[in-house]
């Protein structure tokens, strides 16, 4: 069942380390919050799943923009997994995209096309090759008080950054980017980050809600094209933007695909 790929590609995503590890993986995964959860209740059970399986999508979404992410994770120091992942941007809306090929030789290779609607509160599964979509109903993965804190920019707290500006300059993929250093000494946590804030594309809707998209600071307000994040000195992951089309006029038609994703 690919349709339930969704529950690991997004934890994967939040975290900001790329890892696809297949649809059986992720059928666990939510089968078994199923079971813990609603085990005594099986009718309450079958109702939170149709909630959750039954999102809402627009008629079409749009990607004038589209760029490439290169994640690296590290252990030990030492390069560890690899990964590349497309993005769709449209800053004139609430939504973003992203593409993941799953290249695993002992799987049937799948592509998966998924759209993150935050007017909808949906994440939007199409596979591109089976030409079928699934719609999950984000809040459904979500607690009453988490619903109500999103999109909430959280700025005290424990596990606050402090971000400053060190004055070095660089280009990336044609733009000039400048470099923050953040932060957080509860969590013994660095992270070196290049942000470029002049883009061809209105950052005030999707593009601010992408995942490598940066707003830590009313002073660090832009598009996150590199960063590098350390623990106790160490490095653990690293992200790169390594291509970056301002043409992609990328569209998707859901009346392309049919609901249901086997």
């Amino acid at each position: 069942m690919k349709k339930l790929l969704f529950a690991t590609v997004l934890v994967a995503i939040c975290n900001t380390i790329y890892a696809q590890p297949g649809s059986g993986y992720a059928r666990r995964a939510i089968e078994k919050k199923y079971e813990n959860e609603h085990a005594a209740d099986k009718q309450k059970g079958m109702d939170w799943l149709n909630n959750a399986m039954n999102g809402k999508t627009e008629d079409e979404y749009k990607f004038p923009m589209s760029l490439r992410m290169r994640i690296t994770s590290y252990k030990d120091g030492e390069p560890k997994d690899e990964n590349e992942i497309d993005y769709y941007l449209n800053g004139n809306e609430k939504y973003f995209a992203a593409r993941m090929d799953d290249k695993n030789a002992k799987r049937k290779r799948s592509v998966m096309f998924m759209i993150y609607d935050y007017d909808n509160n949906s994440t939007v599964m199409i596979d591109e090759n089976e030409k079928t979509y699934m719609a999950m109903n984000i809040n459904a993965f979500m607690s009453a008080e988490a619903q109500a804190n999103r999109g909430k920019q959280q700025t005290d707290g424990k596990y606050k950054n402090d971000c400053k500006k060190t004055g070095k300059t660089k280009t990336i993929e044609g733009y000039s980017c400048e470099e923050y250093v953040c932060i957080d000494e509860d969590r013994n946590r660095r992270s070196e980050i290049w942000i470029a804030n002049k883009l061809p594309i209105d950052r005030s809707q999707s593009f601010m809600r992408s995942p490598y998209a940066y707003m830590g600071t009313n002073k660090m307000a832009g598009m996150m094209m590199e960063g590098s994040f350390y623990k106790n000195d160490q490095i653990e992951s690293k992200m790169q933007v390594v291509n970056l089309n301002p043409s992609a006029n990328y569209n998707v038609k859901m009346s392309d695909y049919k609901q249901g994703m086997r």
